[in-house]
Formats: C-alpha cells, sequence, structure tokens
C-alpha cells in the first residue's frame, strides 16, 4: 500500500507540474519532494514511516537519472542499482560492467539488466514469469517490457548462459 500511495502522489505531482507549468517536472525536484514526504513521515511519533524504498528512473533536460529513495527520507543518485532482499549480487554485477553502459545500444542494456537478475534469481531461471523490463530514455516514451515482448532477450540470456556451461 505504500508504494501504491507514493507512486499515485508521484504521478499526480507530474500532472499538476505540467498543468501549471507547461512543461515536465525535473526529475531530481520530483524525487527529492518525494524524499521530503518519507522523511516528514518519521518527525511525527504518531505517523507511521512508509516502508518502502523506491528505485525511481527518468529523463529529463539534463538526461538520464536513476535515484533511491529510502524510508528514512536519504535519497541516492546511481548509474545503476538494485535494491531488494537478494540484490547484492545485482549490484555486483551492475557495478563490474558500469563502464560499458554508456556506449551500450537499447539491447545491450536489457541484457545487462537481465544479466544482473541472474545472480539473485540463482534458485530458478529468470523467465517471463518472473521478469519485467521497463525503458525510459531519450525520445523513447516509458516501456514496459514483459510476456511476450521480453521473450526475444530472455532466449537470447538462455543461449548465451548454455554457451558458457558448455565451454
Amino acid at each position: 500500500a505504500d508504494a501504491r500511495a507514493l507512486a499515485t502522489y508521484m504521478r499526480t505531482e507530474c500532472l499538476n507540474h505540467k498543468f501549471q507549468f507547461d512543461s515536465p517536472i525535473i526529475t531530481g525536484r520530483m524525487v527529492s519532494d518525494l524524499a521530503d514526504k518519507h522523511q516528514a513521515k518519521t518527525q511525527a511519533s504518531w505517523k507511521r514511516p512508509y516502508g518502502v524504498g523506491m528505485l525511481v528512473a527518468g529523463y529529463d533536460r539534463d538526461g538520464p537519472h536513476l535515484y533511491q529513495t529510502c524510508p528514512s527520507g536519504n535519497l541516492y543518485e546511481y548509474k545503476a542499482m538494485a535494491i531488494g532482499a537478494r540484490a547484492q549480487s545485482a549490484k555486483t554485477y551492475l557495478e563490474k560492467h558500469l563502464e560499458s553502459y554508456p556506449g551500450a545500444d537499447l539491447e545491450q542494456l536489457i541484457m545487462h539488466a537481465l544479466k544482473a537478475l541472474e545472480g539473485p534469481a540463482s534458485d530458478k531461471d529468470v523467465a517471463v514469469e518472473n521478469a519485467t523490463v521497463a525503458v525510459v530514455g531519450k525520445n523513447q516514451p516509458f516501456q514496459v517490457l514483459e510476456g511476450d515482448e521480453l521473450k526475444p532477450y530472455l532466449d537470447k540470456l538462455e543461449s548465451q548462459s548454455g554457451s558458457m556451461e558448455t565451454d
């Protein structure tokens, strides 16, 4: 419920800004407001803090951004990040391949995202049922890849993993 409430808050803020100023909100400003909302809940003893951290990706006049908010109200900007119970192996993969991201095309970036998911999903394969990739960028509308749209990338990932096991 907390994540849904915060997502609704962000949507509302984006729409209000677009209506008032006739331009999209700067990603950093929106996420800063979100972090302030998180932090305000920690100030009063009678209010329950939000129990969710969020990864927020956006593209604005300054380029692509990836932010993480914490329930405490802290805000961090990253080039690549994973959060969750078993995110350490994904973070290690992302950090190891960080230098290859600026020159990569969209397909390569999607493959990196799926390879990063392989580590935390070591007990089961990354599959159509348990993987989703979201894409945001310059001249690129927000797009969620799942199901049949993601299958070609997962097939490619499986063939790459299969060829590495046989070597």
